[in-house]
This record gives C-alpha cells, sequence and structure tokens, in this order.
C-alpha cells in the first residue's frame, strides 16, 4: 500500500500556469510534519510513502534531509518511499539522500516534449532535461515513471504522437495521464478569462488521453491513473478545461468503442449485432450514460451484449452467421 504525502510548491521556485497544488491535494500550506504523522501514527502494517506535489530535486539539501527524518519515528512500518517530481535541478547531492532513505520509485512529470509549450507552461525544463534525467536515475537504480497531460495550450496531435513516440523510448514502468484543468487563481486561468487560451473540445481531449493510453497499454507499459482524483475541493475550482469524474473510465470506453468499431468494419453491413464479452467490460461497451450505443445507434448499427467467462479485453462480435474476435488493445 502506498500512503501519499502531499508537499504542495515544496522545491518549486517557479509556478507552472495551471498548477495550484494546495487545492488540488486539499492540503493548502499545512505542516508538512502534522501530515506525515496523521498519515502514519496508527500504522500498524507496513507500507510505502509517495511523495506528491512540489519538486524535491529543487528542494535544498538541508531541507530534504529534515523531509526525510520526520519519517525516522516510523522506520518500522514505512519500507520505502517513491515521489513524483520535476527533473531538474538533478543535483548528486539530492540523489545521495534519496538514495540513502529508500526512494525506489520516481514519477517524472513531463506534461509534453514540445519545448516551447513547455516554456509557455512555465515549466522551467526543456525535453532534454527529462532525457538527461531518466538516464542518470536509471544509471543510479531508480525505478521510473512518467507523467503526461493532454489538452495544453498550442497542442496538436503532432505533440501527442511524439510523447508516444518517447514514452516507447523511454519505457517507464508505468504512467499518469492528466487532463488540462483550468483552476480559478492560476495564470492559466487568467489567461482563459482574458481570451488568451481556449482549450479544444472536451472529445477531442478524451481522443488525446485515449491514444496514449493505447499506445501504452499495447508496449506492455502499465497506466495507474488516467485524470484528477474526484472530490469537492477540485470541483469548486475548476473554471475549465477537462476535468471530469470519470475521465478515466471515459478514456476506456472510448479506446473499446474505436476497437468494436474496428471489428464491425470487417463485418459486412451490421444492423443488429451481439457483443459477447466478459461482463466486467459490459460498462465500457456501454459508454458513459450509453454514449457508445448512441454511437453505433448513430450508424444504423444495434447492439446487444451476452456476458462470457473470457478474459477482459477479449470480445466477439456475432452478426447473422459471421463471429469475428477483438480485443480492446493488441499487444505488440
Amino acid at each position: 500500500m502506498v500512503i501519499p504525502v502531499f508537499l504542495p510548491h515544496s522545491g518549486c521556485n517557479e509556478r507552472c500556469v495551471y498548477c495550484h497544488q494546495g487545492y488540488i491535494t486539499d492540503s493548502g500550506g499545512a505542516d508538512i510534519k502534522a501530515r506525515i504523522d496523521g498519515a502514519l501514527r496508527d500504522r500498524r502494517e507496513a507500507c510505502e510513502v509517495g511523495l506528491f506535489g512540489g519538486n524535491i530535486f529543487g528542494m535544498e539539501p538541508a531541507d530534504l534531509e529534515r523531509l526525510f527524518s520526520f519519517f525516522a519515528p516510523y522506520k518500522d512500518v514505512v519500507k520505502g518511499f517513491r515521489l513524483s517530481t520535476k527533473p531538474v535541478p538533478l543535483r548528486d547531492d539530492a540523489i545521495d539522500i534519496l538514495k540513502r532513505n529508500g526512494v525506489r520509485m520516481i514519477e517524472l512529470g513531463i506534461p509534453t516534449f514540445n519545448d516551447a509549450i513547455l516554456a509557455a507552461l512555465n515549466r522551467a525544463h526543456t525535453a532534454k532535461d527529462l532525457f538527461r534525467a531518466f538516464d542518470r536515475l536509471l544509471g543510479e537504480g531508480f525505478r521510473l515513471a512518467l507523467q503526461f497531460m493532454v489538452g495544453l495550450p498550442g497542442e496538436t496531435m503532432v505533440d501527442i504522437e511524439e510523447t508516444v513516440e518517447n514514452m516507447v523510448r523511454l519505457r517507464p514502468e508505468y504512467i499518469r495521464i492528466y487532463p488540462l484543468v483550468i483552476l480559478r487563481n492560476t495564470p492559466l486561468y487568467r489567461l482563459h478569462e482574458t481570451g488568451g487560451f481556449t482549450p479544444i473540445a472536451f472529445d477531442e481531449a478524451l481522443e488525446r488521453a485515449a491514444l496514449i493510453y493505447r499506445r501504452a497499454l499495447e508496449e506492455g507499459i502499465d497506466v495507474v491513473n488516467v485524470g484528477l482524483t474526484d472530490n469537492e475541493l477540485v470541483r469548486e475550482m475548476v473554471a475549465g478545461g477537462f476535468y471530469h469524474p470519470a475521465f478515466g473510465s471515459l478514456v476506456q470506453s472510448r479506446i473499446f468503442r474505436d476497437a468494436l468499431g474496428s471489428v464491425l468494419g470487417e463485418i459486412e453491413g451490421p444492423k443488429e449485432v451481439t457483443v459477447v464479452l466478459h461482463r466486467n467490460d459490459i460498462p465500457l461497451l456501454v459508454g458513459y450514460r450509453r454514449e457508445n450505443l448512441k454511437h453505433f445507434a448513430s450508424l444504423g448499427i444495434a447492439l446487444r451484449w451476452e456476458p462470457s467467462g473470457a478474459e477482459r479485453g477479449r470480445f466477439e462480435v456475432v452478426s447473422g452467421g459471421e463471429r469475428v474476435t477483438g480485443r480492446m488493445i493488441q499487444r505488440r
């Protein structure tokens, strides 16, 4: 089990235009030690701690040492750490501190590999910085993951395809995909309010996230999270963008719809079809608010379904005397 501890803006010498971590994490400026004690004081079972938010590599060595000292009373239950961070500044002393304190997994945030967009987001690093950090940290023995975003200002499908290419090249252990959300009281919010940024259509953001998700699974790269955590505080702060409490399910449902559409293309003139699939995949077939059923109905195809004991992600389409097998994800 991973116990999250949020470090909003810790080590951040600059602020990304979309970021307001105090709202996202519901932790504001609360004392870090108090949050650590609150999370671990009553724990009896072994756990891993996730240090999320902020920029660990931007913290001064003394502050980083002090942070890990707060976990000393819980050394019997805390068996390791994972963290999320920017890829800069990559300092020897910080790497040494992380290794000595049992950090095993590092998630590197890289919203896009387009340097012009990174600069506009005020990320204060380039794609080359990410490559340099990934290679160095991998060589130091850390396990690595990547965090991507979709729907960024100025982003095109070419940028998404570049993200996918680099993901395949780097082969992280897993990825997270976040849709851009415009939170109040952020520089991006002010840009949006003055007409300087108009988000793409929600459906397009969904397609971009689905492309990354599908290619990751095709390449055997795990996807551990898609979308922001749903809580009332986030909802109150959302002013635009692509926030949806079921964003991850929408992405998976879109992937299933595309896979089914590909199989239906192999059948001549289907009007009524039965999809035989694992019972847990039925919500993906139906879609959020039955959107997939409506989509195929608009194409003149009525869908029925029949649960089976087949593996998840595998399905059969039955139409008249034809029976065609398909998969949600085709492994490469």
